[in-house]
């Protein structure tokens, strides 16, 4: 059996943690989770109510299903436009560091933003200016996380994000060289919008296994000792050429079956989290992944 959990959010939204570890339990315990407490718990305290014995009441709930926290999601965007909500936005993330110890979690995630309110596409998400900003936010965190002996997780998207691909998360790492800075990796989010090139320049339907070990073995030689967790997903090109890109593990064409035997070959083993997994068919796919 491999070492994989779920995002929680993906079952749905629950009227309480009881009934959320119930659920998961119920498909594999002991087990684990991505936690994005206002996106799966309805109604939750905000953020700014949290403190060390209402969040450890959330793990202790969990645990008593065989349920654990693998990643704390807390989602902002560090490069928000408006400074005031920037700062906001960084807080709320420091919240979760400080928090880790209730959380029984060393790991908080974000993904990085765009020059966008609502984190869709803008040239300026790529001058050199935001990436300035994107630096002076995640030194604000990282100084947080390194107070507190725990993990800010940085999370790359291509596309309209600031880190949108291998050689921008690089840089970041570069800059900071701090082992409390590591990388949730998700091989689909960096295919690019008409997915995997090909060996000869084409871009198929399904990339040939060795394009796509090309394209996975660029990440994972460039930031692999510094991966704290996989996302798992799935994506197809759509009658355009266009990656679709949210799909259950399984469903599209990315090789995981490759990709899991280079994880071994290169002895990374971190927890993999499923995204977008459809829970009626959650059983199906864990078979066939523990068999990879």
């Amino acid at each position: 059996m491999k070492n994989i959990g779920f995002r929680a959010h993906d079952f749905g939204t629950f009227s309480s943690v009881e009934d959320l570890g119930k659920t998961v339990c119920q498909v594999r315990s002991p087990s684990f989770i991505q936690l994005a407490l206002g996106k799966v718990i309805k109604p939750s305290r905000s953020w700014q109510e949290w403190d060390e014995e209402y969040i450890s009441g959330v793990r202790d709930t969990l645990a008593s299903y065989g349920v654990s926290i693998a990643v704390v999601g807390c989602y902002i965007n560090p490069v928000h436009p408006d400074g005031e909500k920037r700062k906001e936005n960084i807080e709320r993330f420091k919240t979760s560091l400080r928090l880790n110890r209730a959380f029984g979690c060393p790991v908080v995630a974000t993904e990085t933003g765009s020059w966008t309110p609502d984190i869709s596409y803008n040239v300026e998400t790529y001058t050199d200016k935001v990436f300035t900003i994107l630096l002076e936010s995640v030194e604000q965190m990282l100084d947080e996380a390194e107070k507190n002996g725990c993990i800010c997780a940085l999370e790359a998207v291509s596309g309209h994000h600031t880190i949108c691909s291998v050689e921008r998360m690089m840089k970041v790492l570069d800059t900071f060289k701090s082992d409390h800075l590591k990388v949730v990796y998700d091989p689909v989010n960096l295919v690019p919008v008409n997915g995997i090139r090909e060996l000869d320049g084409s871009y198929p339907a399904r990339a040939s296994a060795q394009a796509q070990r090309k394209f996975y073995n660029e990440a994972l030689d460039a930031f692999s000792s510094h991966i704290c967790a996989i996302h798992c997903k799935d994506y197809v090109l759509d009658e355009k050429g266009f990656k679709k890109g949210n799909l259950p593990a399984l469903t599209g064409v990315f090789d995981w079956e490759n990709f899991f035997k280079e994880l071994r070959k290169r002895d990374i083993n971190v927890p993999v989290l499923l995204e977008n997994h459809n829970p009626a068919t959650l059983s199906q796919t864990l078979s066939a992944l523990d068999k990879f």
